[in-house]
């Protein structure tokens, strides 16, 4: 490992949160609820992240390509002069817009750190089986990687960073437990 890659890992865990325990909240079973009473949000789960890119074309390739993401729509929304297309990997749904004359409001990073400056969302992660394996397939096919494979032990995670095509940040999670 360079004296760069150390350092930058060393920073990193040096800005890992200090372990504090926090309370439970109490769940719906905890409560005693009135029969009348219903969730706002029923049961949320997650449906899809959406991302806006300068270059359409390309970005759907490059998530087709790199991470292996099936295209299941695509269609023109000409009211709104955009481009749009749904992504799916195992469940996992990514939109892409494209709109015309729209801008970045930040430069991408250029490092992990330097991503949590800009407040706002901060990536995309997908769970793997084997961080082990990835990486390798992923070189191979040409994806930058920003922070190379590592263990955080706090969170029993292995995780690493690449960024797409247009320097969105995506975290690849192994959970080690």
């Amino acid at each position: 490992m360079s004296t760069f890659a150390v350092l930058v890992l060393v920073n990193f865990l040096a800005m890992q949160p200090k372990q504090t325990e926090v309370q439970a909240q109490p769940t719906t079973s905890d409560l005693t609820v009135n029969q009348s009473t219903v969730m706002p949000l029923g049961s949320p789960r997650p449906h899809h992240v959406a991302l806006s890119v300068p270059n359409f074309e390309e970005t759907l390739q490059w998530y087709q390509d790199k991470l292996g993401f099936k295209v299941t729509l695509r269609r023109d929304l000409t009211q709104l002069s955009t481009q749009q297309a749904f992504l799916e990997l195992n469940g996992f749904r990514l939109e892409i817009f494209a709109r015309q004359n729209s801008a970045r409001a930040q430069p991408p990073p250029a490092t992990v750190p330097d991503d949590l400056l800009v407040q706002g969302y901060k990536h995309i992660a997908l769970a793997v089986d084997d961080l082990d394996a990835v990486p390798a397939e992923l070189k191979r096919r040409g994806v930058r990687f920003l922070w190379e494979p590592t263990v955080d032990e706090a969170l029993q995670l292995k995780l690493c960073f690449i960024k797409d095509n247009n320097g969105n940040l995506i975290e690849l999670v192994q959970e080690l437990n």
